[in-house]
């Protein structure tokens, strides 16, 4: 367990217990809540193979905070989990374990609730400061100006081993997180490249392929592929490490050595245009004029190729439309930083929801 102090003040409105359970890491942490804003106190990480369930892990960061902070109370408890969720129950899609809440209720005496890990990013999303850099990157469109949020309309795409999309709306002066499986609607290919891309990619799944395929993880690994069947390129050197790499460990070294390879730059070009595309063809739909926020560790680390030449918003305000290029202008656009939004949007979640 690895342990994490990021403030001693226990004088909170409220302390949340809140979790965010994925496949490789399992960080549990109490969120204090004070004058509707949010504080990580302290975050124990564990790793989810090392682990058969929730039950140790939650006793031990509870008996964590207790011997910095014995009296202090804890009023609610929400996880956030990669898998589906159904009547409090979530069975792990990377992992053999389940997260039961009537279970972690029934042993901590913690109201609990169980949410998908993308609802999380979702109510995570209003507790963060766009103005804030060491938060969130704003993204400056074509013309250079940076519009501000306003309206009651906010979206998220987020890319990582798949493709999650949502969607947030105000309501009485509370934002509202909804869910959504936009990640595997139609791949819109807009250029022979991606035509051709499209073609090799559907090949493998005798279908007309969704998104998530292209814009994902294992969209850069898709992509890989297609330049080795079609662009005749040498597997020598980093790309020879690359292709005898497994599929899952390919998106992680093509990233890493963007910057010095010349493919896979490429790759990662071609990769920031059809994400650019998609998150356009998002703010069509929800036209969240409160701002578009793109999560997931791929854009936090590849944040510099997004920015290049401004690649990621040339796209982004692309549409066969030139009356809906304007709207387009006036979406802000934001790359989230903070890589404990999942634990801050639990948190909210808990107080939102509970």
């Amino acid at each position: 367990m690895d342990i994490k102090w990021t403030s001693e003040d226990f004088k909170q409105d409220k302390i949340v217990l809140a979790g965010d359970i994925g496949g490789t890491n399992t960080n549990l942490a109490f969120v204090g809540v004070k004058g509707g804003q949010f504080t990580i106190l302290v975050e124990c990480v564990f790793r989810s193979n090392e682990i058969a369930g929730l039950n140790e892990p939650i006793a031990k960061t509870i008996a964590t905070l207790k011997e910095k902070a014995p009296n202090a109370k804890v009023e609610l408890c929400c996880i956030s989990a990669a898998g589906p969720v159904a009547n409090n129950y979530c069975q792990l899609t990377n992992c053999s374990w389940a997260i039961d809440g009537a279970a972690i209720e029934k042993e901590t005496g913690i109201k609990t609730l169980i949410i998908n890990d993308f609802m999380a990013i979702g109510y995570g999303i209003p507790t963060l400061d766009v103005n804030n850099p060491a938060q969130i990157t704003a993204l400056a469109n074509t013309d250079g100006k940076k519009p501000a949020p306003e309206g009651t309309i906010k979206a998220v795409v987020g890319a990582g081993t798949g493709l999650g999309v949502g969607f947030l709306t105000q309501h009485q002066g509370t934002w509202w997180a909804n869910p959504s499986e936009g990640g595997h609607s139609g791949f819109a290919a807009f250029d022979e490249e991606t035509r051709a891309l499209k073609d090799f990619v559907a090949e493998k799944y005798k279908a007309a392929p969704g998104t998530e395929p292209f814009v994902s993880g294992q969209g850069i690994t898709n992509i890989f592929k297609f330049f080795k069947a079609s662009k005749n390129i040498s597997l020598d050197g980093v790309l020879a490490q690359i292709d005898a790499a497994k599929d899952d460990e390919k998106p992680a070294l093509i990233s890493k050595n963007a910057t010095s390879n010349a493919v896979c730059k490429e790759i990662m070009q071609l990769f920031i245009k059809m994400y650019g595309r998609f998150a356009g063809s998002c703010s069509v739909i929800f036209m969240p004029t409160s701002g578009m926020y793109l999560a997931g560790g791929i854009v936090t680390k590849n944040e510099a190729l997004f920015l290049e030449n401004n690649l990621f918003m040339k796209n982004f305000e692309e549409n066969y439309n030139p009356n809906i290029k304007p709207f387009l202008k006036k979406v802000p656009v934001y790359i989230i930083k903070d890589y404990s939004i999942s634990l801050y949007g639990a948190a909210n979640a808990a107080v939102t929801l509970m």
